[in-house]
């Protein structure tokens, strides 16, 4: 193994998979009371930014594909969440947007998160948290 080097601590992006899979595991529990997905959740999330959109203006802020999209916007509207219409007679868009039963759920969802973040959060010393969101944010900037 010339010109290797092992080491037997794990990487760095190996703890950002392992927080992503219990992130994910605890959000699918806060959102189990109101039978979303993390998926159908962060859609929900990305139209209270951007609604009304269309479906492929949802996809690139979601980057993701369109058929990804379209297959969560079409179980979200199967459980009445939200609604495509057309807006000022133009046919060659359908905009989506959360209906009042998507909102009402939206904002219980939001709460349900917020607690399970600031539960997981609060293993860190109070002094550290706005650090560490911080950096995470430096991060992910592109």
């Amino acid at each position: 193994m010339t010109g290797t080097t092992r080491t037997t601590a794990p990487r760095v992006f190996f703890y950002f998979l392992r927080h992503f899979q219990r992130i994910d595991g605890i959000m699918e529990n806060a959102l189990r009371d109101e039978g979303l997905t993390t998926g159908q959740y962060t859609v929900l999330s990305s139209l209270k930014r951007f609604e009304p959109c269309t479906s492929a203006e949802l996809a690139r802020r979601q980057n993701m594909t369109a058929q990804s999209m379209g297959e969560y916007l079409s179980a979200l509207e199967a459980k009445g969440l939200v609604e495509r219409n057309y807006q000022n007679g133009n046919r060659r868009n359908l905009f989506v947007k959360r209906t009042e039963k998507g909102l009402a759920i939206q904002d219980r969802c939001d709460k349900a998160v917020l607690e399970a973040e600031e539960a997981y959060i609060s293993r860190l010393p109070a002094d550290e948290r706005a650090r560490f969101v911080d950096n995470l944010t430096r991060l992910y900037q592109k």
